[in-house]
């Protein structure tokens, strides 16, 4: 047991778990600053806003520069963001003696902006790891941030807390310099740049953006809960409390079940019972006390802790996919993703003025929740309609191409129809192909029947017996385009239907292990 928890908590999720609780330290934790104060950081009209700003612009900016000025963008940011959050933190914990709002608007920028530099630098040093490795990492280190900002967000003292979080600052910046390797080196090779301009972005943001919407939706209800909860009169070192346990309950039950599920998640159904549940704790309230905002802006940010660690495990699958540079995707997506969270703040700081049970707040939290239900379900119809509809990875055979060649059963005989149906296509025999040697034949069919790179990804997927549904979660694009790829890859391959596929498969093992002989 020890030794499975010391591997889970190296450098690198230690050193991401300081970069969270500093993130999260200049997030809420303008709240406690706020609270040593007599500088309101709260509302719209305060400096949280411009942080935000700062945050989000960076990360916007990064995103499009790895795209059109890949070259320059990829650099090490670790000097920029240490400057930036040290210099924003001394400007902030100076306003308890200069009052000067310019002062605190350009601190807040940059500690803004520092965070997102060293965010992106954590991006691109997990990007460069294997995905289940960098996917460990990033839930044991959110995981842990959880319990470092509950023991910072306790501190009482106005200068001991100034000084733990620059000491955090300190912590972050040798972390990175220790974690980063030889990632900037010219010769690196980790890391593809690949793809650049405005084709792969438009590629980008096709493949991601149901998952920018639904990420950037459950990060809409947590501002505008969360303002409601401020505006409610609460106390803000209680609600820094309850934000930090709703985040140690999610990536904490994450970390502790990952070796478990982590190989059976799917995020589309983490999605969907997730922002189900937060629509309708967020319909109910109007209609109870400071009491609940509270609990419920915990039970948001649980939820946006939980789909935040899925987003960028799946920026690094996209990257790695799409052949580009990871921090052009993730700069993209989470750009939108945190763009919900602001306009969540501000719609909960417009509506919490006069939060009283108005209908017309009834009517529009009645209106998101409906809204949101009808289309969860019409996604689920939409899938099961696709899946009775033409699927060349498996199905009926009464569903297969006209002039399809009946499927081949275990004995070698074909499966015909009797009285005028379709019999049931018998079960496809088990994947021959070790799978070890997946990707080597992938690579020999590549090469003699001249399959394009998204198609050799279908054909290695259909070899580890993945459906339509699954291979459209594991590419990141729709199972129209799945289908697509397999219609043309059983077109080059010359066969009809997924056995085939096999047995062609099974013939280039034998011709190989006779070369061999």
């Amino acid at each position: 047991m020890l030794r499975k928890v010391s591997r889970a908590f190296d450098a690198y999720s230690v050193g991401f778990a300081i970069y969270l609780t500093l993130s999260s330290t200049s997030a809420w934790g303008l709240l406690r600053i706020a609270s040593m104060t007599s500088v309101s950081f709260s509302g719209m009209d305060g400096v949280e806003t411009v942080r935000s700003i700062g945050y989000i612009g960076v990360l916007l900016a990064f995103g499009l520069g790895c795209l059109c000025f890949p070259s320059q963008c990829k650099r090490d940011t670790t000097y920029h963001s240490t400057v930036c959050l040290t210099l924003g933190y001394v400007g902030l914990f100076a306003t308890v003696v200069v009052r000067n709002a310019a002062l605190q608007n350009l601190s807040a920028f940059l500690v803004g902006a520092g965070s997102s530099l060293s965010f992106v630098m954590w991006q691109r040093l997990f990007s460069e790891q294997d995905a289940d490795i960098a996917s460990r990492r990033i839930v044991a280190g959110s995981a842990l941030s959880a319990v470092l900002y509950l023991v910072v967000a306790c501190i009482a003292s106005y200068w001991l807390y100034a000084i733990a979080v620059l000491g955090i600052v300190a912590l972050n910046a040798l972390f990175l310099r220790r974690c980063r390797g030889g990632v900037f080196r010219r010769d690196s090779s980790g890391i593809v740049v690949g793809q650049s301009g405005g084709a792969t972005l438009a590629n980008i943001v096709s493949s991601t953006w149901r998952y920018m919407l639904c990420i950037a939706a459950i990060g809409y209800v947590g501002g505008v809960s969360r303002m409601f909860a401020q505006q409610s009169g609460s106390d803000s070192s209680v609600l820094n409390v309850t934000l930090a346990l709703g985040m140690l309950v999610a990536a904490g039950g994450l970390a502790l079940m990952w070796d478990k599920v982590h190989g059976r998640l799917s995020f589309p159904a983490v999605y969907a019972a997730v922002f189900l549940a937060v629509m309708t704790g967020f319909l109910f309230l109007p209609f109870f006390d400071a009491g609940y905002r509270m609990l419920f802006a915990g039970v948001a940010n649980a939820a946006f802790s939980l789909v935040s660690i899925f987003m960028m495990i799946t920026c690094i699958k996209i990257a790695h996919l799409r052949q580009v540079d990871p921090i052009a995707v993730f700069g993209v997506f989470s750009s939108i993703v945190y763009g919900g969270v602001l306009i969540g703040r501000a719609v909960g700081d417009a509506l919490g003025q006069t939060y009283d049970v108005s209908q017309i707040l009834v009517i529009a939290l009645m209106s998101t929740y409906v809204l949101s239900f009808a289309g969860v379900v019409v996604n689920l119809r939409r899938r099961e309609k696709a899946d009775r509809a033409f699927d060349p990875i498996g199905g009926d055979v009464e569903s297969e191409p006209e002039g399809a060649v009946p499927s081949v059963g275990d004995g070698g005989s074909a499966v015909r129809p009797s009285g005028g149906h379709s019999a049931p296509r018998p079960l496809v025999r088990n994947v021959i192909v070790a799978q070890d040697m997946v990707p080597v034949y992938s690579r020999l069919l590549k090469k003699t029947y001249g399959l394009s790179n998204r198609e050799t990804d279908v054909l290695e997927l259909i070899m580890r017996g993945r459906d339509v549904a699954r291979m459209a979660e594991t590419l990141f694009v729709s199972e129209n385009t799945v289908r697509s790829h397999c219609k043309n890859l059983y077109r080059k391959l010359d066969v009809h239907n997924r056995q085939q596929v096999f047995d062609l498969v099974e013939e280039f093992r034998k011709r190989e292990e006779y070369d061999g002989d």
